[in-house]
């Protein structure tokens, strides 16, 4: 059975990944993004990740992609 997760800021779920996201890109940490990763999947859900603007990418499938900046979900500093 597929896991629905909101695209949206106030969903728990959805907060609670990107702050997974976000920690893990601050800190280089591979093992924890492809956990986030994996579980945004299940509802296919794919997270890209720009280094130049510092931006991750929410796309889900047959959606228009939406961004947001990494700073929105971490106050550890860009290295």
């Amino acid at each position: 059975m597929v896991k629905k997760i909101p695209i949206h800021p106030k969903d728990k779920t959805f907060i609670r990944l990107m702050k997974d996201a976000a920690k893990a890109l601050r800190a280089n940490n591979g093992k924890l993004l492809d956990k986030v990763k994996k579980e945004f999947a299940e509802d296919y859900i794919s997270l890209f990740y720009n280094k130049e603007t510092d931006m991750i990418r929410v796309l889900r499938k047959d959606c228009p992609p939406i961004d947001f900046r990494v700073d929105e979900w971490t106050s550890m500093p860009k290295k």
